[in-house]
Protein backbone atom coordinates (compact mmCIF):
# COMPACT_ATOMS: atom_id res chain seq x y z
CA UNK A 1 0.00 0.00 0.00
CA UNK A 2 2.96 2.29 0.92
CA UNK A 3 4.54 1.26 -2.53
CA UNK A 4 0.96 2.64 -4.47
CA UNK A 5 0.37 5.26 -2.43
CA UNK A 6 4.08 6.77 -3.36
CA UNK A 7 3.43 5.89 -7.39
CA UNK A 8 0.27 8.33 -6.83
CA UNK A 9 1.87 10.95 -4.63
CA UNK A 10 5.00 10.88 -7.43
CA UNK A 11 1.81 11.44 -10.55
CA UNK A 12 0.32 13.68 -8.58
CA UNK A 13 3.26 15.92 -8.45
CA UNK A 14 4.23 15.47 -11.87
CA UNK A 15 0.80 16.61 -13.01
CA UNK A 16 0.17 19.19 -10.55
CA UNK A 17 3.68 20.51 -10.11
CA UNK A 18 6.38 22.01 -12.82
CA UNK A 19 6.82 19.32 -14.83
CA UNK A 20 3.13 19.10 -15.87
CA UNK A 21 3.52 20.22 -19.16
CA UNK A 22 6.57 17.11 -19.80
CA UNK A 23 3.49 14.68 -18.82
CA UNK A 24 1.11 16.22 -21.50
CA UNK A 25 3.58 15.99 -24.07
CA UNK A 26 4.69 11.97 -23.10
CA UNK A 27 0.59 11.35 -23.38
CA UNK A 28 0.32 13.10 -26.96
CA UNK A 29 3.29 11.77 -28.26
CA UNK A 30 1.51 8.43 -27.24
CA UNK A 31 -1.57 9.20 -29.49
CA UNK A 32 0.97 10.06 -32.29
CA UNK A 33 3.21 6.82 -32.02
CA UNK A 34 1.36 3.81 -31.14
CA UNK A 35 -0.87 3.38 -33.93
CA UNK A 36 2.30 3.98 -36.36
CA UNK A 37 3.23 0.46 -37.74
CA UNK A 38 7.28 0.44 -39.51
CA UNK A 39 7.38 -1.77 -42.19
CA UNK A 40 8.15 0.27 -45.09
CA UNK A 41 11.22 1.47 -46.93
CA UNK A 42 14.29 0.85 -44.70
CA UNK A 43 12.41 -0.64 -42.07
CA UNK A 44 11.24 -3.08 -44.52
CA UNK A 45 15.10 -3.57 -45.54
CA UNK A 46 15.70 -4.38 -42.03
CA UNK A 47 12.95 -6.62 -41.47
CA UNK A 48 14.28 -8.68 -44.22
CA UNK A 49 17.79 -8.60 -43.10
CA UNK A 50 17.47 -9.27 -39.45
CA UNK A 51 15.37 -12.51 -40.56
CA UNK A 52 17.53 -15.53 -39.23
CA UNK A 53 20.65 -13.69 -39.06
CA UNK A 54 22.75 -13.32 -35.58
CA UNK A 55 22.22 -9.43 -34.52
CA UNK A 56 26.16 -9.03 -34.12
CA UNK A 57 26.91 -10.77 -37.70
CA UNK A 58 24.40 -8.04 -39.25
CA UNK A 59 26.01 -5.29 -37.27
CA UNK A 60 29.72 -6.70 -38.49
CA UNK A 61 28.51 -6.65 -42.09
CA UNK A 62 27.01 -3.28 -41.65
CA UNK A 63 30.09 -1.68 -40.03
CA UNK A 64 32.61 -3.66 -42.96
CA UNK A 65 30.16 -2.32 -45.83
CA UNK A 66 27.81 0.64 -44.78
CA UNK A 67 27.75 2.92 -41.67
CA UNK A 68 29.47 4.10 -38.15
CA UNK A 69 26.63 3.53 -36.47
CA UNK A 70 26.60 0.24 -34.91
CA UNK A 71 25.00 0.92 -31.82
CA UNK A 72 21.97 2.51 -33.53
CA UNK A 73 22.24 -0.42 -36.02
CA UNK A 74 22.23 -2.74 -33.52
CA UNK A 75 19.46 -1.28 -31.83
CA UNK A 76 17.14 -1.70 -35.06
CA UNK A 77 18.42 -4.90 -35.53
CA UNK A 78 16.81 -5.43 -31.62
CA UNK A 79 13.70 -3.67 -32.47
CA UNK A 80 12.72 -5.58 -35.59
CA UNK A 81 14.23 -8.99 -34.09
CA UNK A 82 11.58 -8.84 -31.12
CA UNK A 83 9.35 -6.35 -30.84
CA UNK A 84 7.55 -2.98 -32.98
CA UNK A 85 6.63 -2.03 -29.75
CA UNK A 86 10.32 -1.49 -28.06
CA UNK A 87 10.65 1.06 -31.18
CA UNK A 88 7.20 2.62 -29.96
CA UNK A 89 7.61 2.95 -26.25
CA UNK A 90 11.76 4.07 -26.92
CA UNK A 91 10.47 6.49 -29.22
CA UNK A 92 7.71 8.10 -27.01
CA UNK A 93 10.34 7.83 -24.42
CA UNK A 94 12.67 10.10 -26.20
CA UNK A 95 10.10 12.77 -27.71
CA UNK A 96 9.38 13.48 -24.49
CA UNK A 97 12.78 13.54 -23.23
CA UNK A 98 13.57 15.88 -25.95
CA UNK A 99 11.42 17.97 -23.65
CA UNK A 100 12.18 17.27 -20.31
CA UNK A 101 16.34 18.10 -21.12
CA UNK A 102 14.98 21.17 -23.24
CA UNK A 103 13.68 22.74 -20.21
CA UNK A 104 16.33 20.97 -17.94
CA UNK A 105 18.78 23.12 -20.12
CA UNK A 106 17.39 26.53 -20.45
CA UNK A 107 13.95 27.01 -18.88
CA UNK A 108 15.37 29.45 -15.80
CA UNK A 109 13.37 29.07 -12.08
CA UNK A 110 11.17 32.34 -12.61
CA UNK A 111 7.35 31.41 -14.02
CA UNK A 112 9.07 27.81 -14.66
CA UNK A 113 5.50 25.66 -15.00
CA UNK A 114 4.75 28.20 -17.41
CA UNK A 115 7.87 28.24 -19.37
CA UNK A 116 7.84 24.64 -19.51
CA UNK A 117 4.36 24.54 -21.19
CA UNK A 118 6.29 26.41 -23.94
CA UNK A 119 8.80 23.77 -23.76
CA UNK A 120 5.61 21.73 -24.91
CA UNK A 121 4.09 23.24 -27.93
CA UNK A 122 7.79 24.14 -29.17
CA UNK A 123 7.99 20.08 -29.34
CA UNK A 124 4.43 19.67 -30.63
CA UNK A 125 5.41 22.51 -33.25
CA UNK A 126 7.82 20.07 -34.96
CA UNK A 127 6.63 18.28 -38.13
CA UNK A 128 6.76 14.72 -36.92
CA UNK A 129 5.96 13.06 -40.24
CA UNK A 130 9.15 14.24 -41.86
CA UNK A 131 10.19 10.84 -39.99
CA UNK A 132 8.42 8.76 -41.96
CA UNK A 133 10.61 9.73 -45.05
CA UNK A 134 12.61 6.94 -45.10
CA UNK A 135 10.79 4.46 -42.85
CA UNK A 136 9.24 5.24 -39.34
CA UNK A 137 11.86 3.22 -36.94
CA UNK A 138 14.69 3.77 -39.83
CA UNK A 139 14.93 7.60 -39.50
CA UNK A 140 13.72 8.09 -36.04
CA UNK A 141 15.98 6.17 -34.02
CA UNK A 142 19.29 7.74 -36.61
CA UNK A 143 17.59 11.04 -35.56
CA UNK A 144 14.82 11.36 -33.16
CA UNK A 145 16.76 9.19 -30.65
CA UNK A 146 20.37 10.53 -31.14
CA UNK A 147 19.28 14.21 -30.62
CA UNK A 148 17.18 13.32 -27.47
CA UNK A 149 20.26 11.22 -25.90
CA UNK A 150 22.49 14.03 -26.92
CA UNK A 151 20.12 16.80 -24.98
CA UNK A 152 19.83 14.43 -22.60
CA UNK A 153 23.70 14.07 -21.96
CA UNK A 154 23.80 18.19 -22.34
CA UNK A 155 22.71 18.09 -18.79
CA UNK A 156 25.98 17.07 -17.35
CA UNK A 157 27.44 20.35 -18.68
CA UNK A 158 24.47 22.33 -17.35
CA UNK A 159 25.13 20.66 -13.36
CA UNK A 160 28.95 21.20 -14.24
CA UNK A 161 28.64 25.02 -14.82
CA UNK A 162 26.24 25.27 -11.68
CA UNK A 163 28.35 23.37 -9.53
CA UNK A 164 25.69 21.02 -9.12
CA UNK A 165 27.34 17.29 -8.02
CA UNK A 166 26.70 14.41 -10.31
CA UNK A 167 25.46 11.32 -8.46
CA UNK A 168 27.31 8.36 -9.61
CA UNK A 169 23.95 6.25 -10.94
CA UNK A 170 23.06 9.56 -13.57
CA UNK A 171 26.85 9.74 -14.30
CA UNK A 172 26.21 6.49 -16.23
CA UNK A 173 23.07 7.30 -17.78
CA UNK A 174 25.18 11.02 -19.00
CA UNK A 175 27.55 8.60 -20.17
CA UNK A 176 25.59 6.11 -22.04
CA UNK A 177 23.72 9.24 -23.68
CA UNK A 178 26.32 10.71 -24.95
CA UNK A 179 27.84 7.14 -26.09
CA UNK A 180 24.66 6.35 -28.12
CA UNK A 181 24.15 10.05 -29.23
CA UNK A 182 27.68 10.40 -30.60
CA UNK A 183 26.81 6.89 -33.06
CA UNK A 184 25.35 9.77 -35.25
CA UNK A 185 27.50 11.97 -37.14
CA UNK A 186 26.08 15.12 -36.97
CA UNK A 187 24.92 15.20 -33.37
CA UNK A 188 28.50 13.58 -32.39
CA UNK A 189 30.08 17.16 -34.02
CA UNK A 190 27.53 19.27 -31.99
CA UNK A 191 28.88 17.24 -28.80
CA UNK A 192 32.72 17.05 -29.94
CA UNK A 193 32.43 20.73 -29.99
CA UNK A 194 30.26 21.64 -27.26
CA UNK A 195 31.96 19.12 -24.70
CA UNK A 196 35.60 20.31 -25.35
CA UNK A 197 34.48 24.21 -25.62
CA UNK A 198 32.49 24.35 -22.11
CA UNK A 199 35.51 22.14 -20.34
CA UNK A 200 37.95 24.51 -21.22
CA UNK A 201 35.81 27.50 -20.06
CA UNK A 202 35.18 25.47 -17.06
CA UNK A 203 38.84 24.74 -16.70
CA UNK A 204 39.56 27.97 -17.08
CA UNK A 205 36.64 29.18 -14.22
CA UNK A 206 37.11 26.37 -11.97
CA UNK A 207 40.96 25.27 -12.17
CA UNK A 208 41.28 22.34 -10.33
CA UNK A 209 37.92 22.23 -9.16
CA UNK A 210 36.47 21.47 -12.63
CA UNK A 211 34.93 18.00 -12.33
CA UNK A 212 36.70 15.18 -13.79
CA UNK A 213 33.15 13.73 -15.32
CA UNK A 214 33.76 16.30 -17.77
CA UNK A 215 37.20 15.21 -19.00
CA UNK A 216 35.39 11.61 -19.48
CA UNK A 217 32.45 13.12 -21.41
CA UNK A 218 34.75 14.75 -23.85
CA UNK A 219 37.00 12.29 -24.59
CA UNK A 220 34.22 9.93 -25.38
CA UNK A 221 33.14 12.67 -28.11
CA UNK A 222 36.96 12.43 -29.42
CA UNK A 223 37.16 8.81 -29.60
CA UNK A 224 33.54 8.55 -30.99
CA UNK A 225 34.54 10.91 -33.89
CA UNK A 226 38.13 8.93 -34.54
CA UNK A 227 35.61 5.72 -34.37
CA UNK A 228 33.06 7.71 -37.01
CA UNK A 229 36.51 8.74 -39.75
CA UNK A 230 38.15 5.33 -39.23
CA UNK A 231 35.27 2.83 -40.34
CA UNK A 232 35.57 1.16 -43.46
CA UNK A 233 31.73 1.00 -44.21
CA UNK A 234 31.49 5.09 -44.89
CA UNK A 235 34.29 5.05 -47.78
CA UNK A 236 32.46 2.63 -49.03
CA UNK A 237 28.52 3.55 -48.86
CA UNK A 238 29.99 7.10 -49.77
CA UNK A 239 31.34 5.54 -52.84
CA UNK A 240 28.05 3.98 -54.10
CA UNK A 241 26.10 6.43 -53.06
CA UNK A 242 27.52 8.91 -55.54
CA UNK A 243 27.07 6.47 -58.32
CA UNK A 244 23.28 5.73 -57.09
CA UNK A 245 22.64 9.80 -55.98
CA UNK A 246 25.07 12.61 -56.99
CA UNK A 247 27.63 11.38 -60.00
CA UNK A 248 28.95 14.69 -60.47
CA UNK A 249 29.36 14.67 -56.48
CA UNK A 250 33.79 14.42 -57.05
CA UNK A 251 34.26 17.02 -59.43
CA UNK A 252 32.83 19.75 -57.01
CA UNK A 253 34.70 22.17 -55.21
CA UNK A 254 34.82 22.84 -51.24
CA UNK A 255 33.49 25.88 -52.38
CA UNK A 256 31.02 24.55 -54.57
CA UNK A 257 29.70 22.14 -51.68
CA UNK A 258 29.41 24.82 -49.10
CA UNK A 259 27.64 26.99 -51.42
CA UNK A 260 25.50 23.99 -51.70
CA UNK A 261 24.96 23.02 -48.15
CA UNK A 262 24.05 26.72 -47.69
CA UNK A 263 21.39 27.03 -50.44
CA UNK A 264 19.59 23.51 -49.82
CA UNK A 265 19.59 24.36 -45.94
CA UNK A 266 17.88 27.57 -46.23
CA UNK A 267 16.06 26.34 -49.34
CA UNK A 268 14.45 24.19 -46.72
CA UNK A 269 13.98 26.83 -44.68
CA UNK A 270 12.21 29.06 -46.40
CA UNK A 271 10.67 27.47 -49.32
CA UNK A 272 9.61 24.50 -47.63
CA UNK A 273 7.25 25.21 -45.50
CA UNK A 274 9.31 24.67 -42.30
CA UNK A 275 6.51 25.97 -39.32
CA UNK A 276 9.61 25.53 -36.64
CA UNK A 277 11.87 28.17 -38.51
CA UNK A 278 8.82 30.62 -39.34
CA UNK A 279 7.54 30.84 -35.68
CA UNK A 280 11.68 31.04 -34.92
CA UNK A 281 11.95 34.10 -36.99
CA UNK A 282 8.77 35.34 -35.80
CA UNK A 283 9.23 35.68 -32.68
CA UNK A 284 12.79 37.47 -33.59
CA UNK A 285 10.59 39.61 -35.42
CA UNK A 286 8.19 40.58 -32.59
CA UNK A 287 11.08 40.90 -29.64
CA UNK A 288 12.95 43.46 -31.87
CA UNK A 289 10.07 45.48 -33.25
CA UNK A 290 8.72 45.45 -29.18
CA UNK A 291 12.19 46.90 -27.94
CA UNK A 292 13.47 48.43 -31.02
CA UNK A 293 12.47 51.96 -32.63
CA UNK A 294 15.20 51.99 -35.16
CA UNK A 295 14.42 51.41 -38.68
CA UNK A 296 16.98 49.51 -40.09
CA UNK A 297 17.32 47.25 -36.79
CA UNK A 298 13.43 46.82 -37.58
CA UNK A 299 14.42 46.20 -41.42
CA UNK A 300 17.20 44.04 -40.32
CA UNK A 301 14.46 41.53 -37.99
CA UNK A 302 12.48 41.38 -40.62
CA UNK A 303 14.18 40.21 -43.51
CA UNK A 304 13.96 36.19 -42.29
CA UNK A 305 10.10 35.86 -41.50
CA UNK A 306 9.07 38.06 -44.81
CA UNK A 307 11.36 35.84 -47.12
CA UNK A 308 9.26 32.75 -44.99
CA UNK A 309 6.11 34.11 -45.63
CA UNK A 310 7.05 35.14 -49.05
CA UNK A 311 8.46 32.12 -50.43
CA UNK A 312 6.28 29.65 -48.71
CA UNK A 313 3.10 29.72 -46.43
CA UNK A 314 2.57 32.62 -48.82
CA UNK A 315 3.94 31.45 -51.89
CA UNK A 316 0.32 30.47 -53.53
CA UNK A 317 -0.60 34.72 -53.52
CA UNK A 318 2.84 36.04 -54.55
CA UNK A 319 3.60 33.58 -57.21
CA UNK A 320 1.15 34.70 -58.70
CA UNK A 321 1.92 38.36 -58.39
CA UNK A 322 5.54 38.21 -59.36
CA UNK A 323 7.60 36.28 -61.29
CA UNK A 324 10.61 37.36 -59.55
CA UNK A 325 9.58 35.55 -56.67
CA UNK A 326 8.13 32.61 -58.45
CA UNK A 327 11.82 32.26 -59.95
CA UNK A 328 13.50 32.44 -56.76
CA UNK A 329 11.38 30.32 -54.87
CA UNK A 330 11.78 27.24 -57.90
CA UNK A 331 15.30 27.80 -57.50
CA UNK A 332 15.45 27.21 -53.93
CA UNK A 333 12.89 24.08 -54.57
CA UNK A 334 14.84 22.57 -57.82
CA UNK A 335 17.18 20.06 -56.76
CA UNK A 336 20.68 20.41 -58.55
CA UNK A 337 23.86 22.67 -57.83
CA UNK A 338 23.19 25.98 -59.41
CA UNK A 339 26.38 27.06 -59.45
CA UNK A 340 29.30 25.27 -61.32
CA UNK A 341 31.44 26.27 -63.86
CA UNK A 342 29.84 26.33 -66.52
CA UNK A 343 27.60 29.04 -64.09
CA UNK A 344 30.06 31.64 -62.40
CA UNK A 345 29.44 34.02 -65.10
CA UNK A 346 25.90 34.14 -64.75
CA UNK A 347 24.42 36.55 -61.79
CA UNK A 348 21.12 34.67 -61.45
CA UNK A 349 22.78 31.91 -59.99
CA UNK A 350 24.11 33.87 -57.09
CA UNK A 351 20.53 34.85 -56.36
CA UNK A 352 20.14 32.05 -53.87
CA UNK A 353 23.10 32.37 -52.05
CA UNK A 354 23.22 36.22 -51.47
CA UNK A 355 19.09 35.69 -49.85
CA UNK A 356 20.49 32.76 -48.14
CA UNK A 357 23.09 34.81 -46.55
CA UNK A 358 21.23 37.75 -46.29
CA UNK A 359 18.60 35.72 -44.00
CA UNK A 360 21.90 33.87 -41.84
CA UNK A 361 23.52 36.99 -40.87
CA UNK A 362 19.81 38.87 -40.27
CA UNK A 363 19.16 36.23 -37.77
CA UNK A 364 22.50 36.23 -36.34
CA UNK A 365 22.46 40.33 -35.81
CA UNK A 366 18.52 39.95 -34.12
CA UNK A 367 20.33 37.31 -32.04
CA UNK A 368 23.19 39.88 -31.12
CA UNK A 369 20.30 42.57 -30.58
CA UNK A 370 18.18 40.47 -28.45
CA UNK A 371 20.52 39.09 -26.43
CA UNK A 372 23.05 41.74 -25.78
CA UNK A 373 26.33 40.99 -24.28
CA UNK A 374 28.47 38.20 -26.81
CA UNK A 375 29.79 36.14 -24.23
CA UNK A 376 26.38 35.33 -22.42
CA UNK A 377 24.76 34.86 -25.85
CA UNK A 378 24.18 31.29 -25.88
CA UNK A 379 21.13 31.21 -28.30
CA UNK A 380 24.15 32.62 -30.67
CA UNK A 381 26.05 29.64 -30.34
CA UNK A 382 22.78 27.00 -30.63
CA UNK A 383 21.97 28.35 -33.70
CA UNK A 384 25.26 28.54 -34.54
CA UNK A 385 25.71 24.76 -34.00
CA UNK A 386 22.26 23.67 -35.89
CA UNK A 387 22.69 25.33 -38.53
CA UNK A 388 26.82 23.85 -38.71
CA UNK A 389 24.94 20.12 -38.43
CA UNK A 390 22.47 20.63 -41.78
CA UNK A 391 25.47 22.74 -43.92
CA UNK A 392 27.64 20.09 -43.72
CA UNK A 393 25.52 18.13 -45.55
CA UNK A 394 27.23 20.20 -48.80
CA UNK A 395 29.78 17.71 -48.53
CA UNK A 396 27.69 14.47 -48.47
CA UNK A 397 26.13 12.68 -51.66
CA UNK A 398 22.70 12.21 -49.82
CA UNK A 399 22.00 15.92 -49.84
CA UNK A 400 19.13 15.70 -52.02
CA UNK A 401 17.77 11.75 -51.13
CA UNK A 402 18.05 12.83 -47.61
CA UNK A 403 15.39 15.67 -47.96
CA UNK A 404 13.90 17.61 -44.59
CA UNK A 405 15.05 14.90 -42.41
CA UNK A 406 18.56 15.88 -41.62
CA UNK A 407 17.25 19.53 -41.17
CA UNK A 408 15.59 18.29 -37.15
CA UNK A 409 19.14 19.48 -35.65
CA UNK A 410 18.90 23.19 -37.12
CA UNK A 411 14.76 22.88 -36.23
CA UNK A 412 15.15 22.07 -32.93
CA UNK A 413 18.39 24.58 -32.83
CA UNK A 414 15.53 26.90 -33.92
CA UNK A 415 12.56 25.48 -31.25
CA UNK A 416 15.56 25.97 -28.25
CA UNK A 417 16.25 29.81 -29.84
CA UNK A 418 12.32 30.81 -29.67
CA UNK A 419 12.29 29.49 -26.10
CA UNK A 420 14.84 32.21 -25.14
CA UNK A 421 13.90 34.60 -27.21
CA UNK A 422 10.79 34.11 -25.38
CA UNK A 423 11.83 34.37 -21.79
CA UNK A 424 13.99 37.32 -22.70
CA UNK A 425 10.32 38.97 -24.38
CA UNK A 426 8.00 38.20 -21.51
CA UNK A 427 10.63 40.38 -19.13
CA UNK A 428 9.72 43.94 -20.91
CA UNK A 429 6.74 42.98 -22.92
CA UNK A 430 2.88 44.25 -21.81
CA UNK A 431 0.65 41.49 -20.89
CA UNK A 432 -1.58 41.67 -23.97
CA UNK A 433 1.57 41.37 -26.50
CA UNK A 434 2.96 38.65 -24.22
CA UNK A 435 -0.77 36.92 -24.70
CA UNK A 436 -1.44 37.51 -28.28
CA UNK A 437 2.26 35.89 -29.36
CA UNK A 438 1.69 32.64 -26.85
CA UNK A 439 -1.47 32.48 -28.38
CA UNK A 440 0.05 32.30 -32.18
CA UNK A 441 2.47 29.77 -30.96
CA UNK A 442 -0.17 27.32 -29.23
CA UNK A 443 -2.32 27.45 -32.24
CA UNK A 444 0.58 26.58 -34.73
CA UNK A 445 1.24 23.91 -32.88
CA UNK A 446 -2.03 22.42 -32.40
CA UNK A 447 -2.29 22.97 -36.01
CA UNK A 448 0.60 20.96 -36.85
CA UNK A 449 0.02 18.19 -34.18
CA UNK A 450 -3.40 18.30 -36.00
CA UNK A 451 -1.80 17.98 -39.57
CA UNK A 452 1.24 15.09 -38.20
CA UNK A 453 -2.11 12.79 -36.53
CA UNK A 454 -3.48 13.16 -39.48
CA UNK A 455 -0.84 12.09 -41.62
CA UNK A 456 -0.62 8.80 -39.37
CA UNK A 457 -4.15 7.63 -39.56
CA UNK A 458 -4.27 8.11 -43.49
CA UNK A 459 -1.21 6.79 -43.95
CA UNK A 460 -2.28 3.50 -42.24
CA UNK A 461 -5.09 2.81 -43.64
CA UNK A 462 -5.21 -0.47 -44.87
CA UNK A 463 -2.02 -1.14 -43.54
Amino acid sequence: MKFMKKIKNGINKIFDGDYRGIAILFILQFILFIAIKPIRYDDAFYIESITGVPILRFVFNRYNDWTSRVLIEAMLGFIFRFSKYIWTFGTIFCMTLIGYAIARLFVKKENKKELIMMVLWLVLLYPIERMSSAGWAATTVNYIWPLALGLFSLISIRKAWDRERIRPVIGILYILATIFACNQEQVCAVLLVTYILFTIILTVRDKKKVSLFMYLQTLITILSIIFILTTPGNAIRKEEEIITYFPNFNSMSIIEKTVLGVTTTMGEMLAKYSITFTIFTFMILVYIWNNYKDRLVRGISAVPFTASIVLSYGSYITENTSVTVKWIRNSFVKESTLISPATYTYLGSYVELIISLAVIVCIFISLLLIFNKPKNNIAFYIFGCGLVTRLIMGFSPTIFVSKNRTCIFLEFACLICTLLIWQEFIKKAEKKSKTKVYNVVVWASIIQYIISLSFIWISHINV
